[in-house]
């Protein structure tokens, strides 16, 4: 097994034909020798800001990198994790059930993935979310082929498909930004894939009318920076920032409507109302959405093998 943080020099199957999305390419490595990944350029101001703004629990060990590391230093026991995954991507630890479904059914570690990639893995999961559809890996193929590009797996839009968003331009500088969290804090059944052979094109009908019962009733949603109160609500948060404030929806309340105003002026997709008499136990409802591993896989100690490779603290669904 390769070096956990490191999205290179990985095991992989070779393509029948390959996919590449050459609308991602960004130039922040270039000069790097040897075509490796660029240092760290993050003040630590910005690393305790976002890990503020995020909420980011004590129990992810979120660390911030030494000076003159890359992306593939992550300490042994420890995985590398993108900063817009958690900013434009809406990404919250931990990990809904979705993504960790996703990579496990890619066969990708999330340090493999871009932050385009994550972009789009979340907008489908609030888009479906808000229209009450099945959010499933199937579905999400429906839209969307896994490519490859500059060392880093991302989604493109399937050939025929409904746009659900639009990728954002000039996203530069993403791999620079970086830090280290607890393996097990992603919880899933990670692998490493080969980023030199590219990708196979899946062949699977795209969303219809005539292809799914449902299609009548999406509508799409742009891409969209989620505060934590709304990602809470959309049951892709597991914590609200303060858990002794009521929920940013409730009965009676404009903030339903203003929400979704945030989406489209007229949007007509739908959220749960919460009464706050009746769903005090909401974080414990939702706790089936994410995959949370246990205490005992939080405090057990990193395992090393004799090359000093480290190896995740144990994946499965909870």
């Amino acid at each position: 097994m390769a070096e956990p943080s490191n999205p290179h020099n990985v095991e992989g199957e070779n393509p029948e034909r390959p996919v590449v999305d050459t609308d991602e390419d960004e130039d922040d490595d270039v000069d790097v020798a040897g075509g490796g990944l660029p240092v760290l350029k993050w003040s630590k101001t910005g690393f305790r800001n976002l890990m503020a703004t995020v909420q980011m629990a004590e129990d992810w060990k979120a660390t911030y990198p030494q000076d003159g590391d890359t992306g593939a230093d992550a300490p042994a026991g420890y995985i590398t994790l993108w900063a817009d995954f958690f900013t434009d991507g809406n990404l919250r630890l931990p990990v809904t059930v979705f993504v960790a479904e996703v990579l496990e059914y890619y066969h990708l570690h999330i340090s493999q993935l871009s932050p385009f990639g994550m972009f789009r893995i979340r907008n489908f999961e609030y888009t479906f979310r808000a229209h009450s559809l099945p959010i499933t890996v199937e579905n999400f193929r429906r839209f969307y082929q896994l490519t490859v590009n500059t060392g880093f797996f991302s989604f493109t839009q399937r050939h025929g498909s409904l746009k659900l968003m639009t990728p954002p331009k000039g996203v530069t500088g993403w791999k620079k930004k970086f830090f280290y969290v607890k393996a097990c804090a992603v919880y899933a059944s990670m692998s490493f894939r080969n980023v030199n052979v590219g990708v196979s094109d899946e062949d699977i009908p795209i969303a219809t009318a005539q292809t799914v019962d449902w299609f009548s009733r999406l509508r799409p949603i742009e891409l969209k920076k989620l505060d934590n109160n709304q990602l809470w609500v959309l049951r892709m948060m597991l914590t609200r920032p303060n858990r002794k404030a009521r929920p940013v929806l409730r009965e009676k309340s404009v903030d339903a409507v203003g929400l979704w105003r945030k989406f489209e002026p007229d949007f007509e997709g739908q959220v749960e109302l919460i009464p706050v008499e009746l769903k005090e136990g909401f974080n414990l409802e939702i706790l089936g959405n994410f995959r949370v591993p246990t205490r005992a896989m939080l405090d057990a100690p990193v395992p090393v093998d004799a090359r000093g490779i480290s190896y995740p603290c144990g994946f499965g669904e909870v």
